[in-house]
């Protein structure tokens, strides 16, 4: 039994290799982070703390939040896979599940959302995050091989759980702009969001190993365009992006910042109503 039964037994069933159903999923998955995106805006805006934000906070605010969604359903799936999951550690390179095909069609509907709405973003407000942009944008290019050659779905599902963090990350971003900095659940959340990224760091040792104990397989197997795409991923995650978001998360936690939009901050602070450390 997959962890798609649990959600939908019929989901269990359906020919995932046929181009069909493949877009049908992308499609409801872009569908449902759209329709998680409109519901955030509705619901924020009976908040004061929403309405006083200026628009494009209002956007990170309900991407936030679509990002916890997916973030959520991205742990469920990887910890399926590194713990339950037998039949895709049999061939790290071709095996192939009803989840993972199932995780991995919801997770391009997701970059598609995702890079599209940042990328709205960026151009009208004129203002980008260069490392998110690049991690989002590599794995969609890399999610969207991976159905392609279907190849690789081990460290793709596996790889999920990298999102382990996202939802912890929303929490500690709304909780910051509703001022709540000071309470114990931000203390909380933060502490549990700095560990998720040890954890990550930990994850990604797992993908290593596992690479390790399979190359043979792998340099011999896997197709040339997702073995470019897998280990060039790997290696920014490993070396600069994990341990630069762990960095900026701990020190977050003494120094209660929006590093997100440091702008508003100062005009904050000069206006007098933002306290600092």
């Amino acid at each position: 039994m997959g962890l798609v039964e649990y959600i939908h037994p019929t989901l269990e069933t359906l020919d995932y290799t046929s181009p069909r159903v493949q877009l049908e999923i992308i499609g409801s998955s872009f569908l449902f982070f759209f329709v998680v995106y409109l519901a955030s805006a509705f619901i924020a805006s009976m908040t004061w703390t929403y309405r006083n934000l200026r628009i494009k906070e209002k956007v990170f605010w309900n991407l936030s939040v679509v990002r916890a969604v997916f973030g959520v359903y991205s742990t469920c799936a990887g910890v399926w896979a590194v713990w339950w999951d037998t039949e895709l550690k049999e061939d790290v390179v071709f095996a192939t599940t009803p989840t993972s095909w199932f995780s991995l069609c919801l997770c391009v509907g997701f970059f598609l959302f995702e890079c599209s709405a940042m990328f709205v973003s960026d151009v009208i407000f004129r203002q980008a995050n260069p490392l998110l942009n690049l991690h989002h944008w590599l794995a969609l290019l890399g999610y969207v091989l991976v159905m392609v050659y279907r190849s690789s779905h081990f460290f793709g599902t596996v790889g999920l759980l990298l999102e382990m963090s996202t939802p912890f990350s929303a929490l500690c971003w709304t909780l910051l702009k509703c001022g709540l900095s000071d309470t114990l659940l931000w203390k909380l959340n933060q502490f549990v969001l700095v560990h998720t990224f040890h954890c990550r760091s930990l994850l990604e040792c797992y993908l290593w190993l596992q690479s390790y104990r399979n190359w043979e397989r792998i340099w011999q197997a896997m197709p040339t365009p997702i073995f470019t795409a897998l280990y060039v991923q790997l290696t920014l995650i490993f070396f600069i992006m994990t341990p630069y978001w762990t960095y900026k998360k701990t020190v977050q936690l003494v120094n209660h910042r929006d590093w997100n939009f440091e702008d508003t901050e100062t005009t904050k602070e000069t206006n007098g109503s933002l306290k600092t450390d």
